[in-house]
Protein backbone atom coordinates (compact mmCIF):
# COMPACT_ATOMS: atom_id res chain seq x y z
CA UNK A 1 0.00 0.00 0.00
CA UNK A 2 0.98 3.55 -0.80
CA UNK A 3 0.45 6.72 0.44
CA UNK A 4 0.38 10.39 -0.50
CA UNK A 5 1.03 12.36 1.56
CA UNK A 6 -0.13 16.57 0.67
CA UNK A 7 1.66 19.08 3.18
CA UNK A 8 0.88 22.93 3.08
CA UNK A 9 3.33 24.14 1.05
CA UNK A 10 4.17 24.86 -2.78
CA UNK A 11 2.45 22.22 -5.13
CA UNK A 12 3.79 22.60 -8.57
CA UNK A 13 2.92 19.24 -9.44
CA UNK A 14 -0.59 17.15 -10.87
CA UNK A 15 -1.36 15.53 -7.48
CA UNK A 16 -3.61 13.46 -9.87
CA UNK A 17 -0.50 11.67 -11.59
CA UNK A 18 1.06 9.73 -8.22
CA UNK A 19 -0.23 6.53 -8.15
CA UNK A 20 -1.79 5.61 -4.26
CA UNK A 21 -3.87 3.74 -2.49
CA UNK A 22 -4.41 6.14 0.42
CA UNK A 23 -4.28 9.58 0.39
CA UNK A 24 -3.45 11.83 3.78
CA UNK A 25 -3.93 15.49 4.16
CA UNK A 26 -1.32 16.85 6.46
CA UNK A 27 -3.56 19.68 7.94
CA UNK A 28 -3.61 22.60 5.86
CA UNK A 29 -2.06 20.18 2.89
CA UNK A 30 -5.96 18.98 2.51
CA UNK A 31 -6.88 21.66 0.37
CA UNK A 32 -4.22 20.93 -1.95
CA UNK A 33 -6.22 17.27 -2.49
CA UNK A 34 -9.36 19.06 -2.38
CA UNK A 35 -8.69 21.36 -5.15
CA UNK A 36 -7.08 18.54 -6.79
CA UNK A 37 -9.88 16.37 -7.20
CA UNK A 38 -8.86 14.22 -4.42
CA UNK A 39 -10.90 13.05 -2.02
CA UNK A 40 -8.45 12.33 1.27
CA UNK A 41 -9.19 9.22 3.20
CA UNK A 42 -7.43 11.06 6.47
CA UNK A 43 -6.85 14.49 7.66
CA UNK A 44 -3.84 14.69 10.52
CA UNK A 45 -2.31 17.10 12.62
CA UNK A 46 -2.77 19.79 14.77
CA UNK A 47 -5.54 21.71 13.04
CA UNK A 48 -4.14 25.45 13.33
CA UNK A 49 -4.48 25.89 9.43
CA UNK A 50 -7.48 23.66 8.05
CA UNK A 51 -10.53 24.56 9.85
CA UNK A 52 -12.87 22.73 7.46
CA UNK A 53 -14.95 19.75 9.12
CA UNK A 54 -15.02 17.20 5.99
CA UNK A 55 -17.75 14.68 6.25
CA UNK A 56 -17.02 10.85 5.99
CA UNK A 57 -13.38 11.94 5.95
CA UNK A 58 -11.07 10.30 9.10
CA UNK A 59 -10.10 13.29 11.40
CA UNK A 60 -6.60 12.22 13.60
CA UNK A 61 -6.12 15.23 15.75
CA UNK A 62 -3.01 16.23 17.55
CA UNK A 63 -2.13 18.95 20.77
CA UNK A 64 -0.30 22.14 18.89
CA UNK A 65 2.18 21.94 21.88
CA UNK A 66 4.31 18.25 20.08
CA UNK A 67 7.30 16.91 20.09
CA UNK A 68 6.69 15.58 16.24
CA UNK A 69 6.17 17.73 13.10
CA UNK A 70 2.37 16.83 11.72
CA UNK A 71 4.23 14.93 8.27
CA UNK A 72 6.15 12.78 10.47
CA UNK A 73 2.60 11.62 12.18
CA UNK A 74 1.22 11.54 8.99
CA UNK A 75 4.09 9.38 7.84
CA UNK A 76 4.12 7.12 10.89
CA UNK A 77 0.39 6.57 10.11
CA UNK A 78 1.42 5.52 7.08
CA UNK A 79 3.37 2.79 8.48
CA UNK A 80 1.15 1.61 11.03
CA UNK A 81 -1.50 0.92 8.64
CA UNK A 82 0.67 -0.99 6.54
CA UNK A 83 2.08 1.24 3.95
CA UNK A 84 4.68 0.30 2.01
CA UNK A 85 5.83 3.28 0.77
CA UNK A 86 5.06 7.08 0.97
CA UNK A 87 5.09 10.17 -1.87
CA UNK A 88 5.51 13.30 -0.14
CA UNK A 89 4.03 16.30 -1.96
CA UNK A 90 3.40 20.06 -1.41
CA UNK A 91 6.72 20.37 0.69
CA UNK A 92 8.62 23.33 -0.49
CA UNK A 93 8.37 26.64 0.73
CA UNK A 94 9.90 29.52 3.01
CA UNK A 95 10.64 27.45 6.02
CA UNK A 96 14.53 25.93 5.25
CA UNK A 97 14.16 24.21 8.95
CA UNK A 98 10.86 22.62 7.99
CA UNK A 99 12.55 20.95 4.76
CA UNK A 100 15.28 20.16 7.00
CA UNK A 101 13.21 18.34 9.11
CA UNK A 102 11.70 16.29 6.57
CA UNK A 103 15.34 15.19 5.08
CA UNK A 104 16.10 14.02 8.22
CA UNK A 105 12.78 11.90 8.84
CA UNK A 106 13.78 10.16 5.32
CA UNK A 107 16.21 8.40 7.30
CA UNK A 108 13.70 6.90 9.87
CA UNK A 109 12.41 4.74 7.35
CA UNK A 110 13.41 1.75 4.74
CA UNK A 111 15.69 3.38 1.96
CA UNK A 112 13.70 4.96 -0.67
CA UNK A 113 10.51 3.86 1.35
CA UNK A 114 9.70 7.76 1.26
CA UNK A 115 10.30 9.99 -1.16
CA UNK A 116 9.96 14.09 -1.12
CA UNK A 117 8.27 14.96 -5.09
CA UNK A 118 8.49 18.27 -6.43
CA UNK A 119 7.71 19.40 -9.74
CA UNK A 120 11.96 19.20 -10.63
CA UNK A 121 13.08 18.06 -7.31
CA UNK A 122 12.71 14.30 -6.12
CA UNK A 123 14.69 13.65 -2.35
CA UNK A 124 15.70 10.10 -1.42
CA UNK A 125 17.25 8.09 1.40
CA UNK A 126 19.84 5.87 0.50
CA UNK A 127 21.95 2.74 2.45
CA UNK A 128 23.10 -0.65 0.42
CA UNK A 129 23.52 -0.79 -2.96
CA UNK A 130 20.59 0.37 -5.13
CA UNK A 131 20.24 0.41 -9.22
CA UNK A 132 18.05 3.24 -9.76
CA UNK A 133 16.75 4.88 -12.79
CA UNK A 134 18.02 8.27 -14.43
CA UNK A 135 17.92 10.26 -17.81
CA UNK A 136 21.02 11.23 -18.97
CA UNK A 137 22.05 14.78 -18.31
CA UNK A 138 19.95 15.26 -15.17
CA UNK A 139 21.72 16.85 -12.15
CA UNK A 140 22.13 14.44 -8.88
CA UNK A 141 23.45 15.58 -5.36
CA UNK A 142 24.57 12.92 -3.12
CA UNK A 143 24.83 14.07 0.35
CA UNK A 144 26.04 12.12 3.53
CA UNK A 145 23.89 12.18 6.54
CA UNK A 146 23.82 11.86 9.94
CA UNK A 147 27.30 11.26 9.51
CA UNK A 148 30.58 10.10 7.02
CA UNK A 149 29.77 7.73 4.51
CA UNK A 150 31.49 5.54 2.22
CA UNK A 151 29.95 5.40 -1.36
CA UNK A 152 31.05 3.78 -4.83
CA UNK A 153 29.07 5.81 -7.93
CA UNK A 154 28.68 4.48 -11.34
CA UNK A 155 27.03 5.75 -14.24
CA UNK A 156 27.80 9.63 -12.96
CA UNK A 157 30.29 11.78 -14.72
CA UNK A 158 31.91 11.88 -11.73
CA UNK A 159 32.54 8.40 -10.14
CA UNK A 160 33.47 7.09 -6.74
CA UNK A 161 34.82 3.89 -5.48
CA UNK A 162 34.52 3.15 -1.63
CA UNK A 163 35.18 6.97 -1.28
CA UNK A 164 34.39 8.55 1.88
CA UNK A 165 32.28 11.12 2.00
CA UNK A 166 32.47 13.21 5.28
CA UNK A 167 29.68 14.96 6.48
CA UNK A 168 31.62 18.64 6.30
CA UNK A 169 32.61 18.43 2.94
CA UNK A 170 29.57 18.27 1.01
CA UNK A 171 31.62 17.56 -2.45
CA UNK A 172 28.64 15.39 -3.70
CA UNK A 173 26.82 17.98 -4.98
CA UNK A 174 25.84 18.70 -8.76
CA UNK A 175 26.59 15.38 -10.58
CA UNK A 176 25.56 14.35 -13.74
CA UNK A 177 23.95 11.04 -15.11
CA UNK A 178 24.97 9.57 -18.33
CA UNK A 179 23.68 6.73 -18.27
CA UNK A 180 19.60 5.49 -17.63
CA UNK A 181 20.78 3.20 -15.22
CA UNK A 182 23.11 4.30 -11.98
CA UNK A 183 24.43 2.66 -8.97
CA UNK A 184 25.44 3.84 -5.83
CA UNK A 185 26.50 1.34 -2.81
CA UNK A 186 26.49 3.17 0.35
CA UNK A 187 28.65 0.61 2.00
CA UNK A 188 28.79 2.87 5.29
CA UNK A 189 26.55 5.65 6.15
CA UNK A 190 23.42 6.91 4.44
CA UNK A 191 22.92 9.29 1.78
CA UNK A 192 20.37 11.69 0.33
CA UNK A 193 20.04 11.80 -2.39
CA UNK A 194 18.88 15.17 -4.71
CA UNK A 195 17.54 14.05 -8.27
CA UNK A 196 16.71 17.21 -10.59
CA UNK A 197 14.43 15.76 -12.92
CA UNK A 198 14.85 16.44 -16.39
CA UNK A 199 11.60 14.68 -18.27
CA UNK A 200 10.89 12.53 -19.85
CA UNK A 201 10.57 10.46 -16.64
Amino acid sequence: MRCLLSLNGLCDINLKEIDHDIAIGVDGGTAHLINAGISPDIVIGDFDSFKEKLQGVEELRFPADKDEIDAELALLECFKRGGTGATVTCWRGERADMEYALYLLLTRFPPMSVKLVAKKLIVFHVRGQMNLEANPGEVWSVLPVLGDAVVTLKGFKYEARDRVMPAWKPYGVSNVALERKVFLDVREGGVLVFRWVKKPL
